[in-house]
């Protein structure tokens, strides 16, 4: 029996293509999980991730996923953008450095020139409240400069890091999968005061959406949660899907594609790895604590990227844990385990 309709429900995608980086969200569309669900699902490329909030606050969309800085800041700002669903259960920003870099710690960034990937205002804050978090004054101790090549020309991006015009890089999780498939592995440098946080990532849209309908909101929810499934049980499948329904993921040229897949499937195999429940509050899909928005509010106010305290719960919603739970995990994994996969030659 079909379930009834809920309507149509616009995700503003924070990236400018179709991208594998964020295949759960393309593969709610492609293995019909959202239509199973009664939702008219359209993804709308905004671009970046502050285009992409701008396009939820707005109304042009009715959620987004992007890091939970953006929420926390807009909230400071008095934007009622509220994170729903726990997206990325780790931390997934951080500073890397090319594996054989002498740079072992933040201390040792002073001096250097830092590539910043993504260059939305929210992001750049949370770097620099990472920063002062460790000591360091991120207004002259370093120096930043956007990522030639940010976000997808991993070509662009590593010809920066062996060139030396930037000595690290505030990366998103995706991009040290670039750099693997490109040969310039990246090490992470430890970052106590960030390291800690989580979620990460998130589904976020406005107050009045999630009041007025829950149940597009929930069910989005679910669909996200096996579309997540279908990834982590077989992340070659996912890219698969995501270039045979959606070309404008795949480069064009033939000559490109061998290369492209085998970087584009590492990238997904970290950023997936981050989404896992196992070690999530109570593994559940979506989750998102009171304790762990609570440490959030404290980092951000000690780093002076948010000015005032509230009560945690104006952070964020677990309305609807149970409803992206509800669901029987076998049949997906058993149609990730049994899809026909075959890799560009």
């Amino acid at each position: 029996m079909s379930k009834p309709s809920l309507g149509r429900i616009v995700v503003s995608a924070p990236v400018p293509q179709p991208t594998t980086n964020f295949a759960p969200i393309w593969l709610m569309e492609a293995l019909g999980y959202a239509a199973e669900e009664g939702l008219d699902l359209h993804i709308e490329l905004s671009g970046t991730p502050k285009d992409a909030a701008d396009a939820v606050i707005s109304g042009r969309g009715d959620l987004t996923f992007i890091n939970i800085v953006f929420t926390l800041l807009a909230r400071d700002r008095g934007v009622p953008l509220r994170p729903f669903y726990g997206f990325v259960r780790r931390q997934n920003r951080s500073f890397s450095v090319p594996r054989d870099s002498a740079i072992s710690s933040l201390a040792d960034l002073r001096g250097t020139t830092i590539g910043l990937y993504y260059n939305d205002p929210e992001l750049f804050e949370f770097a620099r409240a990472a920063l002062r978090g460790a000591g360091i004054n991120p207004e002259t101790d370093v120096k930043f400069v956007p990522l030639p090549g940010t976000p997808l020309d991993a070509e662009r991006m590593a010809a920066a890091l062996r060139d030396n015009e930037v000595q690290a890089v505030w990366q998103l999780d995706v991009f040290a999968g670039f750099m693997a498939g490109e040969g310039v592995p990246m090490r992470l440098l430890p970052a106590p005061a960030i390291d800690r946080l989580t979620p990460s990532s998130c589904l976020n849209a406005m107050d009045a959406n999630l009041a007025a309908r829950p149940a597009a909101f929930a069910a989005l929810g679910r669909s996200l949660a096996k579309a997540t499934l279908f990834t982590l049980t077989n992340p070659t499948a996912a890219v698969q899907v995501m270039w045979d329904r959606y070309p404008g993921a795949a480069p064009q040229s033939a000559a490109q594609r061998k290369q492209a897949f085998k970087r584009e499937l590492a990238a997904l195999e970290v950023r997936v790895a981050n989404q896992r429940i196992d070690q999530a509050p109570g593994a559940q899909w979506g989750a998102i604590t009171e304790a762990e928005m609570v440490a959030w509010q404290e980092f951000l106010l000690e780093t002076r990227a948010i000015t005032t305290r509230r009560a945690v719960t104006d952070y964020y919603s677990d309305a609807f844990i149970a409803t992206y739970n509800d669901f029987d995990p076998a049949p997906v994994v058993a149609a990730a385990h049994t899809f026909k996969v075959t890799p560009p030659e």
